[in-house]
């Protein structure tokens, strides 16, 4: 089965866009405000068990995180409920367009034009899973003075290095428009042909059948292994106006962009502005992007 082409939004929901972005940066700041009452929650419990007797006001404090680490959680989920609804009513416009707005590369991003309730709920789940493995991504914590081991960040991989199967890329395949590059998964690389073959991790995750794609090895760039530390490696991001590949939110897409903001913290997003000719200054407006999928820019001819 082919792949199929699906659109972004429209941009002519300009509003909506600046809303959702809105809400992804509250659920950011929910977020780590949740990892910070959980750290607590870990240190109180740390310090009872060394002292091995449970001091005066122990139990009232654990039972005080508890109860405000659930309060956080559950206004986490509200806040993610209310960004999934947004995106479900912009996807519900752009299906009932005959065209997609703008010119931009962005553009032409996959969504689902025709969605069954079962099918939403799978997809939202998968996009969920992509989230969690970029927040998961470990961080390189070597000193200042050490070069961080390639698929640190913006670390290249070696020339030689080969993917092994089951390992995430951004694929360039026939299929897609120019200049779109697909999260697809490694299925096995042919040392006699030095080509790989990948299937498109969308189609594969949500349980359809994943043509694969017989890709040479200068149209698949592994994904980052691990985050730099900005405290320590801060230098080694990219920098503003860096030109990346970036996955676009909600979508299994990368498409050119720029940096406008490199993160601050291990828990950041770099901030990326995707080209789109709608706007006048030729980038939409900037959105969250986890280091995992933000890649060096490749300028490839298909070959």
């Amino acid at each position: 089965m082919g792949r199929k082409i699906k659109n972004r939004p429209d941009h002519g929901g300009k509003n909506q866009y600046q809303e959702l972005n809105v809400l992804l940066h509250q659920i950011q700041d929910q977020r780590l405000r949740s990892g910070q009452t959980l750290n607590s929650i870990t240190k109180l419990y740390d310090k009872n068990s060394l002292e091995q007797r449970s001091f005066p006001s122990y139990k009232t404090k654990l039972k005080s995180l508890i109860s405000n680490s659930m309060c956080e959680t559950q206004q986490e989920i509200e806040i993610i409920q209310k960004a999934l609804n947004k995106i479900s009513k912009m996807e519900n416009k752009a299906a009932g367009q005959s065209s997609a707005s703008g010119s931009g590369p962005a553009s032409s991003a996959r969504q689902t034009t025709t969605q069954q309730p079962r099918k939403t709920m799978r997809r939202g789940f998968f996009m969920t899973l992509l989230q969690q493995k970029a927040n998961q991504l470990p961080t390189w914590n070597g000193p200042k003075s050490e070069t961080p081991a390639a698929l640190t960040g913006t670390v290249p991989a070696d020339s030689n290095y080969i993917c092994t199967p089951g390992d995430d890329v951004a694929a360039l395949c026939d299929d897609v428009a120019d200049d779109n590059w697909i999260l697809a998964e490694v299925y096995l690389y042919n040392s006699n042909s030095n080509k790989y073959q990948v299937k498109d991790i969308e189609e594969d995750e949500s349980g359809e059948n994943s043509d694969k794609h017989t890709l040479s090895r200068r149209r698949v760039i592994p994904l980052p292994l691990r985050k730099l530390n900005p405290a320590t490696h801060g230098h080694l991001l990219f920098q503003p106006k860096h030109k990346v590949l970036a996955l676009y939110p909600q979508t299994t897409c990368f498409y050119p962009a720029t940096i406008h903001k490199p993160p601050e913290t291990e828990q950041d997003d770099y901030q990326v502005m995707f080209y789109d000719n709608y706007y006048a200054e030729g980038y939409a407006p900037p959105l969250p992007v986890p280091q995992r999928y933000v890649l060096d820019f490749k300028d490839k001819k298909r070959k």
